[in-house]
């Protein structure tokens, strides 16, 4: 019998349109790589073995592009979506600091305490439970480590590109995935404190909303 994550990723609307949603998340969303590097690593470029992970990494753009940045950074790109990861590999061709793995971002495939740096963008706002996922990555980060995480405000601007690939897909009726992050920024700041963060440091402007969150040192 299937499981409930193998049933998941068989009607996953970005495996089905996973050639929609790479153009889009290419050249259509956002760029932040700027944004994230100096989020991540203010003072100095990542020390060599920095373990990095990209939750939900669609076609691999942030792991592949920060990996070509710093070649001594060890990038994982995980997703819950075989095609993604599948242009996500082809993409990435020849570089051997960056890998990508089959996943729930619910249940990511990592020890407890062993990446140093994630990155959650465009990710929360398609779970079902952002809650647990925010647990997960609290629990794979090692003592002092730290999540980027950035969401599209709630709006016609961010429904746009689901209402896109469901189009195409031939589904234009089916209900959302799952609930859109909270609208109120009181209520994303209640999100981002369901876990135990030494620091969280948010930001936005009209379009998204970052926050850097660390786990404790001791």
């Amino acid at each position: 019998m299937a499981t409930q994550i193998e049933v998941d990723r068989e009607a996953s609307l970005f495996d089905r349109s996973d050639w929609l949603y790479a153009f889009m998340r290419e050249h259509l969303f956002r760029d932040d790589t700027d944004r994230i590097d100096a989020a991540l690593w203010p003072d100095r470029p990542p020390a060599s073995g920095t373990r990095l992970v990209d939750i939900g990494c669609g076609p691999g753009t942030y792991t592949r592009r920060l990996a070509q940045r710093h070649p001594g950074l060890q990038a994982i790109g995980i997703d819950r979506s075989p095609r993604q990861l599948r242009r996500a590999q082809m993409r990435s061709r020849g570089a051997t600091n960056c890998r990508f793995e089959l996943g729930d971002a619910l249940h990511l495939p990592l020890a407890d305490v062993s990446v140093d740096v994630a990155i959650a963008s465009r990710l929360l706002m398609v779970l079902r439970d952002p809650q647990r996922a925010l647990a997960e990555i609290y629990r794979v980060l090692r003592p002092g480590g730290r999540c980027f995480i950035a969401e599209p405000r709630p709006g016609l601007r961010t429904a746009l590109p689901t209402l896109a690939m469901r189009v195409v897909d031939g589904t234009p009726g089916e209900p959302t995935e799952a609930p859109r992050v909270p609208d109120a920024d009181a209520d994303w700041a209640d999100l981002l404190n369901t876990q135990p963060w030494s620091c969280v440091n948010g930001h936005g402007d009209r379009r998204y909303r970052y926050a850097v969150c660390e786990r404790p040192r001791g």
